[in-house]
């Protein structure tokens, strides 16, 4: 394989708008999301190196969107274990602007979708998109392909309106959430929230003495050690960033 460039020679700003991810949200009434809903879920951007870019066309690094099908360049290869066959998700990291969490400095991981190697040499590597989740861009950095796990959801448990986690955003950064729809809280495994796990959503009373206004139910699908996306299984009343999530305990 030749590609005539050199490698990380193109740099190109990353677009903070987000195209909306259509199949990060079912209709009301379905059951929990897919293993391929999953893949596309809002994730909180995390500390992880990136395990690479996609670096363009390879007889075109300028060109800057991609769709489905098409053979992509990454600046990965056969020194950094790809081989032929190996897979990989295409993230962008993309600021998170919601009014209402101004004080708060927030990041999506966005997934665009995920690749395979087609063709590999010692540094650099073909790759054909086989889903997107959105536009899939150039400079979209690389993520290790982990297939999310099956979610069960447990059974509902007691309640505590205590120490409540945040809904922080949903699919594409969205402050204003329906049922089916999925969105990312500010706590995880670290606080004791395992995947199936359900949730209730709610809105504390305007005095502390006031009583909380319960919004709807969601289950864990996907955890990290301080953050979680939660499927919104159903909800009385419209969701919105800023609002409490309590997390239902055995």
């Amino acid at each position: 394989m030749k590609t005539g460039q050199t490698l990380g020679g193109t740099t190109v700003a990353l677009t903070i708008a987000v195209s909306v991810l259509s199949v990060a949200a079912q209709p009301a009434g379905q059951g929990l999301p897919t293993a391929e809903l999953l893949a596309c879920a809002p994730r909180l951007a995390t500390l992880e190196a990136s395990a690479g870019r996609l670096v363009g066309a390879p007889d075109n690094l300028g060109r800057r969107l991609f769709r489905q099908g098409e053979t992509v360049l990454i600046d990965v290869g056969a020194s950094s274990d790809v081989a032929v066959g190996t897979q990989f998700f295409t993230q962008r990291r993309v600021a998170v602007t919601t009014p209402s969490l101004r004080d708060r400095v927030l990041q999506a991981d966005v997934t665009t979708g995920w690749l395979r190697a087609v063709e590999v040499n010692d540094t650099a590597t073909l790759a054909v998109i086989e889903r997107t989740c959105a536009d899939v861009h150039q400079d979209d950095h690389l993520a290790p392909f982990q297939w999310p796990a099956p979610v069960t959801a447990m059974a509902s448990g007691a309640i505590s309106h205590d120490a409540p986690a945040m809904v922080l955003f949903g699919a594409d950064g969205r402050s204003l959430l329906a049922s089916g729809q999925m969105f990312v809280i500010d706590q995880g495994t670290d606080q004791g929230l395992a995947i199936g796990q359900r949730v209730t959503v709610f809105r504390p009373g305007a005095t502390p003495d006031a009583p909380v206004t319960e919004l709807g139910e969601g289950v864990a699908v996907l955890t990290e050690a301080a953050s979680a996306t939660i499927h919104l299984r159903r909800a009385r009343e419209p969701v919105k960033a800023g609002d409490s999530v309590a997390i239902q305990r055995p």
